[in-house]
């Protein structure tokens, strides 16, 4: 079985995830897992499908053929690496431009893969400003202490409010 990660984009309307799922279906192929979002009214998302090697033509030319979706096929790249330890890194401060850039950077500079990244901005009505929230599911090299991270992330700026913790799966 080849597996397949497939990325989506386009207007969002009700019914996509049914469409994607029944083409998927209807083309052999089995939807092993998914994150998909609505996002300023796009839809979005990305997805990893099982499917036989004969039936990948066929799959593939009928997700080309959903127009109102903008569809990427690539086949998932398969390597003996070990299993990864997981951390959760959630940063909180002021927001402002710039600010994932810098956490990015930073996690890039001290070779920390990320796995998942999920952001918002709330309002903060006592403080008059909006507060901005980043939640990251981290791959952290070994060697690297997670008192260094926490000490280094909260060098980006004196707002920032940084929690490292293992990551606990849901």
């Amino acid at each position: 079985m080849k597996h397949l990660i497939i990325t989506i984009i386009g207007k969002d309307r009700s019914g996509l995830v049914e469409l994607l799922s029944d083409t998927v279906f209807q083309n052999n192929g089995n939807w092993l897992s998914s994150s998909l979002s609505k996002l300023a009214g796009q839809f979005a998302g990305i997805l990893q499908v099982e499917v036989a090697p004969e039936d990948m033509p066929q799959l593939s030319a009928a997700l080309a053929k959903i127009d109102e979706l903008q569809i990427h096929i690539v086949e998932e790249a398969k390597k003996a690496a070990p299993v990864p330890v997981l951390h959760q890194l959630t940063v909180t401060g002021n927001d402002r431009p710039g600010i994932v850039k810098e956490v990015t950077t930073l996690l890039s500079q001290l070779n920390i893969n990320i796995n998942i990244l999920e952001t918002e901005t709330q309002s903060a009505p006592n403080w008059g400003y909006p507060i901005f929230i980043a939640n990251f599911q981290l791959e952290i090299p070994a060697n690297i202490d997670l008192d260094i991270i926490q000490d280094e992330l909260e060098k980006l700026a004196d707002d920032l409010t940084v929690d490292i913790e293992d990551y606990v799966p849901a």
